[in-house]
């Protein structure tokens, strides 16, 4: 592993784990484990956990609940956030959130103000889009010609 190429998860769970161990043996014997024995471990992680998300990650807005064996209308929209590992497809993060939990996070009036606004495009696109599918949408495109065929 001379290149500059990313680990992947099978290099971290076959060489980078191997020396996460050993190096966690030798150091904590001496002591406290040294900054520069830690970050490029903390890199990698961060290198495999970015490529999870780009592989693997599924965020929807949901807007039913479970209710005992039903489904019904959720209290508000939130978000729901899934990543599965790229090897074996195993789901090692699920999150929901609500909307509004989201936006007032900040505890800042003006922000939230902001999102609200920004809440309120969305929403006309939305109905626009609805408006256009409901009047019939718009005209499906051309398939592309057949450039093989002569006949």
């Amino acid at each position: 592993m001379d290149d500059d190429s990313p680990f992947t998860s099978a290099d971290f769970h076959n060489v980078v784990h191997k020396q996460i161990v050993n190096a966690v043996y030798e150091t904590l014997s001496e002591g406290k484990l040294d900054w520069n024995l830690i970050a490029p471990f903390l890199e990698t992680a961060r290198a495999i956990c970015r490529a999870d998300f780009e592989e693997g990650a599924k965020i929807r807005i949901h807007t039913v609940q479970a209710d005992g064996e039903d489904w019904v209308d959720a209290e508000e929209a939130f978000l729901g956030i899934s990543v599965q590992d790229r090897d074996d497809g195993s789901e090692w993060l699920s999150e929901t959130r609500w909307i509004s939990e989201v936006a007032l996070e900040e505890e800042d009036p003006e922000q939230v103000r902001a999102v609200v606004r920004a809440l309120e495009r969305s929403v006309a696109k939305l109905n626009a889009w609805l408006a256009e599918q409901e009047a019939g949408g718009p005209a499906a495109p051309e398939p592309p010609a057949d450039q093989g065929d002569s006949s």
